[in-house]
């Protein structure tokens, strides 16, 4: 790969779709007719979350050990926050931000042994109902900068919407919006003498969950951190471990795509990958950016 490929892209910032044309509306079919997905609702297009309850839960008095075991298996999957329970009602979430945050203001093992998640979670939690437009939802999203939200099933449950499960209605939509199309942004990159430290606080000052090896196509993520902590007993007997090493974390390697795909292809390939993360020649794309494209 070319030594400029993310150099070239330091100077990117968020920009805005070119060309929204008629022929660059956002349709989804078949439910909706061909109705623009901005003018759906959640109920329209997703109509499966409302019959059965789907979400990841951890009890408030767990051990912030527990919710961080269950992050490295979810992160992966269809949600990427835990929904904290409290007398079987939702009282908040916890996500990698809230793990991150609280390891790099405790760097040690007491941190995950003795702290409770209702200590650490995020008290702000967003229950829509199945009439909320898309529209609305994914501007919210953008504004808030979390991708992640409840909606009440028929029986009173509650199912979860993320930038993951968004990633169901973009291979749905009928669009001519390219891959290139997208908003572009700033690219977060380490190099390989940084320590544990300096990832951290990058991903908490940039709001990010990617963060790139400089000119290579290697990555990390905070469920890549959290292996290591898991290997390491949730950091037992360890003080230093933000001085350690970036090298000592097995980093992963993003899939390379062409820019002339459409969103929907590009959604179907997220969907087929364990780390949905892929790159251009020009952009680093997760499925939050379905939120600011399609928002």
């Amino acid at each position: 790969m070319n030594n400029k490929f993310l150099s070239d892209l330091q100077n990117k910032w968020h920009g805005k779709i070119k060309g929204q044309s008629k022929n660059n509306d956002i349709l989804f079919s078949p439910s909706t007719l061909g109705k623009n997905l901005n003018q759906c609702t959640i109920e329209e297009i997703m109509p499966h979350l409302l019959v059965y309850s789907s979400m990841a839960t951890i009890e408030s008095k767990e051990k912030v050990w527990v919710a961080t075991s269950m992050l490295v298996r979810f992160l992966t999957s269809h949600t990427n926050n835990l929904v904290v329970m409290e007398s079987d009602a939702p009282i908040g979430m916890m996500g990698s931000k809230e793990v991150l945050q609280g390891l790099y203001e405790n760097p040690n093992h007491e941190f995950f042994s003795e702290h409770a998640v209702h200590e650490v979670m995020n008290k702000g939690i967003d229950i829509i109902s199945p009439k909320t437009r898309v529209d609305d939802l994914l501007n919210k999203m953008n504004y808030l900068g979390r991708d992640f939200a409840l909606i009440q099933t028929t029986d009173g449950e509650f199912s979860t919407i993320s930038a993951r499960r968004l990633l169901e209605v973009g291979i749905l939509c009928d669009t001519a919006i390219k891959v290139s199309d997208m908003p572009s942004k700033k690219i977060v990159t380490f190099q390989k003498e940084d320590t544990v430290d300096f990832l951290i606080r990058e991903m908490l000052k940039n709001n990010t969950d990617v963060v790139i090896l400089e000119h290579t196509p290697l990555f990390v993520t905070p469920q890549i951190i959290f292996e290591k902590i898991s290997e390491l007993n949730y950091l037992d007997g360890i003080d230093n471990f933000l001085d350690s090493n970036i090298s000592t974390l097995n980093l992963k390697s993003g899939r390379i795509i062409p820019d002339n795909i459409t969103v929907p292809e590009m959604c179907k390939i997220m969907l087929s990958m364990k780390n949905a993360f892929v790159m251009t020649q020009n952009n680093v794309l997760t499925p939050w950016d379905l939120i600011t494209t399609f928002a």
